[in-house]
């Protein structure tokens, strides 16, 4: 059911396979300059960003692997999965992070006037990310906010505000496989909309989260202070030697 929802007129960079899920050989630049290009562009389109845990989800969940086999672009977000694609002999240039992506879209709104709907997080952390967004690069065009706690009835409010505002790009920040599920769902009539799933990255770029040091970046490390800032996601993060013996297993 999802093979036509997020159909790309856009020729994609090289795309490779990590267990079966699709990864797009792409760098930050190039990410960033064909989102901006799909908004321009009819339909959905559905920007995931991949990490480990993301591609052994999808390897035991049909939907969220269906939807990531369809999705207009699936950035290398994760460590694990550059350590993948040179494991098959594939080069991906360089990571592209939900929260990097996000801050690099933000900035090219503010020069661009492109109208953003931001969706996810506890109550106040989204607002808090826009005004530091809004603090580094200028005043940016918010089309609405609106936190990860809604009932049923709240949602379609949510919805439809979404389609009514104008928005072109959509930060959905509701976790794995719940934000890709949400948007296949929910917002697949819109138009000429880039919906990305970005994890946690509003809990960052609030501050309520600090990132790796940058050297800990350059050296794929990130998941280790994550572990370090917050113990209990020693559950998540088994999902990362679980993937390496997959990815060894089916090489």
């Amino acid at each position: 059911p999802y093979t036509t929802l997020f159909r790309s007129s856009i020729i994609l960079s090289k795309r490779i396979s990590v267990l079966s899920v699709p990864i797009d050989c792409i760098t930050m630049d190039e990410a960033v300059s064909k989102i901006i290009e799909m908004t321009k562009q009819s339909g959905l389109h559905l920007v995931a960003t991949a990490n480990a845990e993301m591609v052994m989800l999808a390897n035991q969940d049909p939907v969220l692997h269906g939807i990531l086999n369809s999705a207009s672009l699936v950035v290398p977000d994760g460590a694990g999965i550059l350590w993948a694609a040179e494991r098959m002999g594939e080069r991906v240039p360089e990571r592209v992070t939900g929260v990097d992506i996000t801050k690099e879209l933000f900035k090219h709104a503010v020069s661009n006037q492109i109208p953003i709907y931001c969706l996810g997080a506890a109550p106040g952390v989204a607002q808090q990310a826009v005004s530091n967004l809004q603090a580094m690069y200028g005043t940016i065009n918010i089309a609405g906010i609106h936190d990860g706690f809604f009932d049923e009835a709240e949602e379609q409010r949510i919805i439809n505000d979404i389609k009514s505002s104008g928005a072109k790009l959509v930060f959905v920040a509701l976790g794995v496989p719940k934000q890709e599920q949400w948007i296949s769902e929910k917002l697949s009539s819109l138009q000429g909309v880039v919906a990305i799933g970005i994890g946690g990255s509003f809990d960052v770029l609030a501050g309520n989260i600090p990132r790796a040091p940058h050297w800990m970046q350059r050296n794929r490390l990130e998941w280790l202070y994550r572990l370090y800032l917050e113990p209990k996601r020693i559950g998540r993060m088994l999902a990362i030697p679980k993937f390496m013996w997959t990815v060894i297993k089916n090489k």
